[in-house]
């Protein structure tokens, strides 16, 4: 058999970068869907471009409205995944992929491929660990990254609003990388060793065309979108809180940096302790149904939740205090 070329020796300038986001009903796929994706397009040289864009029905009832601030309503004429697969697939054929919280992203993404056959993963990297990776500073989420690199951004949670501003960090990221002479994807793995990097061994993903996939014509994208959804601080903080929170878990480790970060936020958004308790428990309910998705739930991954309850306790809460 054939080895895997993966993108190891492949130019970072020279290879297309596709940039995704997914608002979703919750943290675990499966058991949440996808309602909204967007994907920024890099060819290499090129301004990004926005390449796709649709509200999705996940078809189940909707949740985390307080959060994306899509409704039942705003989602009921919205194709559902199996339509949009086709268009999103050639959206990302030939890229590697990136997201300002991959790790999140990437496993909605891989989720419902594999519900269509698909079980493949494309090569990707996380925009949140590249101010360490580069030596800029700490990860941080994407409002405070593109504070520091003037990227021009308001946290609304809109799925292409989002990509947006995680594709010109991209841009910003690529002027370090030309500066600190890293050329390849294999270079960038060498800076410092995150999980993601273990997918560089993959190949960018071919378009639709052999693949069976639907290429709906039928999409419904809220560019210039205003929620129904009255934007309030306390949403606001809901938000910013979430946001936070599905970073900590979204690679399932917890690291004392972390935790400060968290208790530094808790303290400047004021939000009410029973709100606190609802999100640590959805949270905490999540990465449980993560974890026995396989029917079995090992020693390794009961220390992690361990941890994670000792985490959420200081915090403030954690289901069984």
């Amino acid at each position: 058999m054939a080895a895997v070329k993966g993108i190891k020796e492949l130019s970072i300038y020279e290879t297309p970068i596709a940039v995704i986001d997914f608002e979703t009903t919750g943290l675990t796929p499966g058991v949440d869907r996808v309602v909204e994706v967007s994907v920024y397009r890099m060819e290499p040289g090129k301004k990004p471009v926005l390449a796709f864009d649709t509200l999705v029905n996940p078809q189940r009832p909707m949740s985390a409205t307080e959060i994306h601030g899509i409704t039942e309503d705003d989602v009921a004429n919205a194709p559902v995944f199996s339509d949009i697969a086709g268009g999103l697939v050639d959206s990302l054929s030939g890229c590697v992929v990136s997201a300002y919280n991959v790790y999140f992203d990437i496993k909605f993404l891989a989720y419902e491929l594999n519900q269509l056959g698909i079980p493949q993963t494309p090569p990707h990297f996380c925009l949140m660990y590249m101010r360490p990776m580069l030596g800029l500073g700490k990860r941080c989420n994407l409002e405070k990254a593109c504070e520091y690199h003037n990227v021009d951004y308001k946290a609304v949670h809109i799925a292409s609003s989002d990509a947006e501003a995680s594709a010109s960090l991209m841009e910003r990221y690529l002027e370090e990388m030309t500066k600190q002479k890293v050329r390849t994807f294999g270079d960038l793995a060498r800076l410092k060793k995150y999980k993601f990097t273990e997918s560089f061994v993959a190949s960018p993903m071919n378009g639709a065309g052999g693949l069976r996939l639907t290429k709906s014509e039928r999409f419904l994208s809220r560019s210039g979108f205003q929620s129904s959804i009255e934007i309030n601080p306390e949403r606001q903080a809901l938000a910013e809180y979430w946001e936070a929170l599905r970073m900590v878990v979204a690679d399932l480790e917890v690291t004392d940096e972390e935790l400060a970060q968290m208790l530094q936020l808790r303290k400047e958004i004021h939000l009410p302790k029973e709100k606190i308790r609802m999100l640590h428990a959805k949270a905490f309910a999540s990465v449980i149904s993560q974890f026995i998705d396989d029917k079995w739930l090992d020693d390794k991954e009961v220390l992690k939740l361990r941890r994670l309850k000792r985490c959420l306790s200081r915090l403030g809460w954690a289901p069984g205090d």
